[in-house]
């Protein structure tokens, strides 16, 4: 009998095996011809000076690339602007693209002929050399990147995926320009992906971030936009809570008590509060269906919404653990802290630039030291720290840093 299930189960891992071996050789085929079909792309299509192409990481239309797409637009520039999306994106109603640009799919062979075809590549990751197309030398590659001044740790041996080393290696070869929005990010990109001196980076500040500077007629229409699309009252105060990943997919650190936290910003605070919940998207949808966040009146789906400097511009108050856009937020000048359950551990996992105690932000690992920092929050001390903090970090944010880059994009469209 065992010696019947011995052979059994031999065969079943040959079959299995074999399928391993067959599926492999089939997938290094069809990469050949992806890059082969690829590359003929590239040599056969001219370049049209007036077309811009625009990826960003998680195909949306947001951060850096859609403010640099939306200044080109406000100055109704002739140009051709094609946006790379995906196909729920695509289908999303109402859309969340403006007229006058061009969707495309993601890894489509219309994706490939219009980056083929364009003049300039805008891109906030590596987006543009992780499918490579060859880059042509008539051909301009802008990286804004979507850190900031930021927190965790970007260097290559924190990065875990070998696509992304390979991407990150292509990077540096193309990339024309880097925009940065500080001397510390000049010198993290320096010390990271883009060493080739033949980069230019550009203290311009970060496009997204031109929103953070706005007057206060466009801040109380941006409010009342999303007062309306939560159905909220224009009064109710708002705490955006917008945590980090980990590598290894941990869903302990995501523990914030919700009712501590709304009790202790009414009492330091006052007014009526909610939380705009914001999780990360590779764990967003696991961390929706808790019990403490589907069943909570008080707490509102951040993700649903799809800008978040446009939260951040209108929220009350800050909270995240290890993610960068915090160190965006601090230019609005309201209150942020940290809270992270595992501070050691990432510490370990990612690491930090710089010591989180000198930031503006109070840290908190647990729920009594977050309701103690909330409670305890001084003004004065926050904007003396914050000030220190953006001249440590040699800030080069004005709100113009969009219009800086269209200029930039001009000399090699209009020239």
């Amino acid at each position: 009998m065992s010696s019947k299930f011995t052979q059994i189960e031999r065969r079943m891992a040959e079959k299995g095996f074999l399928k391993f071996l067959s599926l492999r050789a089939r997938q290094v085929i069809d990469g050949g011809i992806a890059k082969l079909t690829r590359r003929i792309i590239s040599m056969k299509t001219p370049v049209k000076k007036n077309k811009v192409v625009f990826m960003h990481y998680n195909n949306a239309y947001n951060c850096n690339p859609a403010y640099i797409c939306d200044e080109i637009l406000r100055q109704k520039l002739p140009w051709e602007l094609v946006y790379v999306s995906d196909k729920k994106k695509m289908k999303q109603f109402p859309s969340p693209y403006p007229k006058g640009v061009k969707i495309v799919r993601r890894n489509s062979l219309e994706h490939f002929y219009e980056m083929a075809s364009a003049k300039i590549w805008v891109d906030n990751a590596v987006c543009f050399p992780w499918e490579y197309l060859p880059k042509k030398k008539n051909q301009i590659y802008i990286d804004t990147w979507h850190g900031s001044m930021g927190l965790k740790r970007i260097d290559k041996d924190k990065i875990v995926s070998n696509k992304w080393a390979k991407a990150a290696k292509r990077v540096n070869k193309i990339t024309d320009f880097m925009i940065s929005n500080s001397t510390f990010e000049t010198e993290v990109y320096r010390s990271t992906y883009w060493p080739n001196p033949k980069i230019e980076v550009l203290e311009y500040g970060h496009p997204r971030n031109d929103i953070l500077f706005s007057d206060e007629d466009t801040k109380n229409q941006i409010k009342k936009k999303i007062c309306d699309f939560y159905n909220i009252d224009y009064d109710c105060k708002l705490i955006l809570y917008a945590p980090t990943f980990r590598n290894e997919g941990n869903l302990d650190c995501y523990d914030i008590d919700y009712n501590c936290l709304l009790k202790a910003a009414t009492e330091r605070f006052g007014g009526k509060w909610k939380v705009l919940n914001r999780f990360h998207f590779k764990v967003a949808n696991a961390l929706k269906t808790l019990s403490s966040v589907r069943d909570n009146p008080d707490i509102l789906d951040g993700n649903a919404y799809g800008d978040i400097q446009e939260l951040m511009l209108i929220s009350d108050l800050a909270i995240t653990d290890y993610s960068s856009w915090i160190c965006d937020f601090v230019l609005t000048g309201k209150p942020g802290f940290i809270y992270a359950n595992d501070l050691s551990e990432y510490s370990d996992e990612r690491g930090f630039y710089y010591p989180l105690e000198s930031t503006p932000f109070a840290i908190a690992e647990n729920n009594e030291e977050m309701e103690k920092n909330i409670l305890n929050f001084d003004e004065a001390e926050y904007e003396r720290k914050k000030e220190k903090f953006l001249e440590d970090r040699g800030c080069a944010e004005h709100g113009d840093a969009a219009r800086k880059v269209v200029e930039l994009m001009k000399k090699y469209i209009e020239s």
